[in-house]
């Protein structure tokens, strides 16, 4: 079920998961393309995305992380799915968890299903995209509370590779601040070289006012 870099991009915009128009980012930015892994809703289309953050983690963390953390709502069938394939076609092992947006009150309670850190675990948070990194800070804090969780890694389907305030990208503040491996799929520079020819101008463009130095 693997497939290489040069299927990737033809795989998200099949899926409806990129899209190439005008749209406006939480930033105000106007991009010319835009990623939503929400809509990667079939079991070929989830199993072919497991596939390729199984193929980071098997590469960078097989030896250093021992669960999957995937953060409500986009982030619960992609680490899900991840452990399936890295136990079908890496017989790697992991646990995964995900999180409530808030916390129940009742049955078994609190914030976190699945694995719930009882033992210390390693964990890698498996995301969809990153731009501002806002919602790794918000697990982050999840983590940070949570005696046996430590975060050691990233995985995320596409990085935008947008400069923020300091210049830096978010994958890269990320690394910086809580000193962890961060790894991305697919990048602003594999959407270009596959995008239609209609759009590679403004993706072009976009990435030079907006984008960071590789």
């Amino acid at each position: 079920m693997l497939i290489n870099e040069n299927e990737f991009i033809p795989f998200l915009a099949k899926c409806g998961a990129l899209k190439f128009g005008s749209f406006v980012t939480k930033s105000g930015r106007v991009s010319p393309y835009f990623v939503n892994m929400g809509t990667v809703c079939s079991g070929e289309g989830l199993s072919l995305l497991a596939s390729s953050y199984a193929k980071i983690f098997k590469e960078y963390f097989a030896e250093k992380a021992d669960n999957l953390f995937g953060p409500a709502y986009k982030g619960i069938p992609l680490c899900a799915a991840t452990s399936a394939a890295l136990y079908k076609e890496h017989g790697i092992n992991v646990s995964f968890t995900y999180n409530r947006k808030e916390a129940k009150d009742h049955g078994e309670g609190g914030v976190l299903i699945g694995d719930v850190y009882q033992e210390k675990r390693n964990i890698v948070i498996i995301e969809d995209v990153i731009t501002a990194g806002t919602s790794i800070e918000d697990t982050m804090r999840i983590m940070s509370i949570i005696p046996n969780a430590k975060v050691v890694g990233l995985i995320v389907a596409m990085d935008r590779k947008e400069k923020l305030g300091d210049g830096k990208s978010a994958l890269q503040q990320v690394k910086e601040k809580y000193n962890i491996e961060a790894y991305s799929i697919a990048s602003i520079d594999n959407v270009l070289k596959f995008a239609p020819e209609e759009y590679k101008e403004s993706i072009e463009r976009y990435r030079l006012e907006w984008g960071v130095e590789n």
